[in-house]
């Protein structure tokens, strides 16, 4: 379990942690991004290990332009329950909610230990959402299956989800969750999160 959830986040943090302007094909985009992250954790391993705090500095800045996080809160906590809520605790949500990724996943990318990921070719897509598929592949053990469903954005794409093995992430976060936004909706879920987030040191906002 220790080393799915190892390459789950390695994958979703190697994506993520890029400045590469989107490419208009979901597959090339990845492919670039993924390429670029690999060679700075390689040429910046040995600090990030001396300090790992500057990773949330590093993943705050570079991993908005990427993510719907709007979108994935539509996800988390139901779209009834998203539309709603007004403007300002949406807002809320998104924050608070940043936050909680950043903390959760950014200390994996210490474990990046040299994993190759190979994209697969997508299958031709209508409409505004695809969802592209990839292996991460690590020296004698059996490659791992890893998805991204992704939503255009003008010219560009945005993710929304990510599957490792059949297990999405916001349906795990939707399944935490759950009880909270049915009992108080999304104020409810808010405060849950940040109870959570100033339990681990407060905002890295």
């Amino acid at each position: 379990m220790r080393s799915l959830r190892t390459s789950f986040l390695v994958g979703f943090w190697l994506f993520l942690m890029s400045g590469v302007v989107l490419a208009e094909d979901p597959v090339q985009m990845l492919d670039q991004v993924t390429s670029q992250v690999i060679s700075e954790l390689k040429a910046n391993r040995a600090e990030l290990k001396r300090n790992p705090s500057k990773l949330y500095g590093l993943v705050n800045h570079l991993i908005i332009p990427h993510v719907d996080f709007a979108e994935m809160g539509r996800w988390v906590v139901g779209r009834t329950v998203w539309q709603q809520s007004d403007a300002a605790l949406q807002e809320s949500f998104i924050q608070e909610f940043k936050t909680l990724v950043v903390r959760t996943y950014a200390s994996s990318l210490l474990g990046y230990s040299d994993q190759q990921i190979e994209f697969l070719p997508m299958r031709k897509s209508a409409g505004e959402r695809v969802q592209v598929s990839s292996l991460i592949k690590e020296s004698g053990k059996s490659p791992l299956h890893l998805d991204y469903r992704l939503l255009r954005e003008g010219d560009g794409w945005r993710v929304y989800d990510i599957i490792i093995e059949g297990v999405s992430i916001v349906q795990g976060y939707r399944a935490q969750f759950a009880n909270d936004a049915r009992r108080g909706g999304l104020t409810a879920v808010i405060e849950k999160i940040r109870q959570h987030n100033q339990s681990r040191g407060g905002s890295n906002r």
